[in-house]
């Protein structure tokens, strides 16, 4: 089974043509399932519903995307903040797809200009229907299957979403294998809280499993487990590769800046950081030149494989969407 798991930032008519809806929050879940001689391919769509009102659905969506879609209905502040946000994200490729309101245009090449100057100029900007996209979609996740099968080599991180005690099976969690594989009976550990838990049993897709690998959207039952260890956005690891992850107090990173940010760190400034459905506060503690010196309110996670850009915030600026880091060393 492969998966493609797609940032949707674009309309839930558009999506619900393309896939079944299966959850909805504040972040929406959309899943298109196929079968074929090779096997079965899926693409898991997220889309965040309550943005532009609420930043965290779209940095929840950005940290567990690998393929992005946008559909631009107008040119305005919203467009330039979602296309800095992509390009903070690190997510490598996406298509923008033009789609004006009604009684309205989109200057095509001043939406080119745009993209180019967020730094997304090798994404494509194409007009496609539901089928053509859902086509693409499809023929990306065939030409990247073995990269993100490599993650199955990284040690097991699982992102936190949500949890929830049922009736005759106990805690559940779920959320979204990273990298690695889980199976069950597998020992584990919650993180930053350093709690433990048993797999009893596995559910992808709705279906029981023995085994949930890396871009599994991932329901575990666990046992020994106590639901006061998890949060959203804990990782979770094998009890004998806790290590596999960071756990940062205070950290020096380098603050690379947004396209379109006006925003400059300054010692005593708030900022936010989104990765792996964290969205953890910090004050800045120090300035020099590119590197900023930070310490958080909460432990931030960070995997020391294959780790994701650090996407950077800060509430009050425009864009909200301020920067990003790849570069960050733990200091406690």
């Amino acid at each position: 089974m492969s998966v493609l798991n797609v940032t949707f930032l674009g309309s839930d008519d558009l999506a619900k043509e393309i896939g079944k809806s299966s959850d909805s929050r504040d972040v929406e879940s959309y899943v298109y399932k196929e079968t074929n001689d090779s096997g079965v391919r899926i693409l898991s769509l997220v889309r965040p519903v309550t943005y532009p009102e609420r930043l965290k659905p779209l940095t929840s969506s950005l940290t567990l995307g690998d393929f992005v879609v946008l559909e631009v209905n107008a040119i305005d502040a919203r467009l330039g903040e979602l296309l800095v946000a992509c390009s903070c994200s690190g997510i490598s490729d996406g298509v923008i797809i033009p789609k004006p309101n009604p009684d309205q245009w989109i200057d095509e090449d001043q939406l080119a200009q745009l993209v180019n100057q967020a730094g997304l100029g090798h994404w494509a900007i194409k007009k496609l229907d539901a089928l053509s996209l859902r086509e693409l979609m499809l023929e990306y996740l065939s030409k990247k299957e073995q990269e993100l099968k490599n993650r199955l080599n990284d040690p097991l991180v699982i992102a936190v979403d949500q949890f929830f005690n049922v009736k005759g099976v106990g805690l559940v969690v779920i959320g979204g294998v990273r990298t690695g594989l889980v199976n069950k009976h597998d020992n584990l550990k919650i993180l930053p809280s350093n709690g433990n838990g048993i797999v009893r049993s596995l559910q992808v897709m709705d279906d029981d499993v023995e085994q949930a690998k890396a871009g599994d959207k991932v329901g575990l039952a666990l046992r020994n487990a106590d639901e006061n260890s998890l949060s959203q956005g804990s990782l979770i690891v094998h009890s004998d590769a806790e290590t596999s992850v960071e756990v940062h107090n205070k950290t020096e990173l380098e603050f690379v800046s947004a396209a379109f940010a006006r925003y400059s760190p300054t010692v005593g400034g708030v900022i936010h950081v989104a990765i792996d459905l964290q969205f953890v506060v910090g004050r800045i503690d120090a300035v020099e030149d590119k590197k900023i010196i930070v310490n958080w309110e909460s432990p931030l996670m960070i995997r020391k494989h294959g780790s994701p850009h650090l996407l950077i915030c800060q509430l009050d600026a425009k864009p909200r969407i301020i920067g990003h880091s790849i570069e960050y060393k733990k200091i406690d």
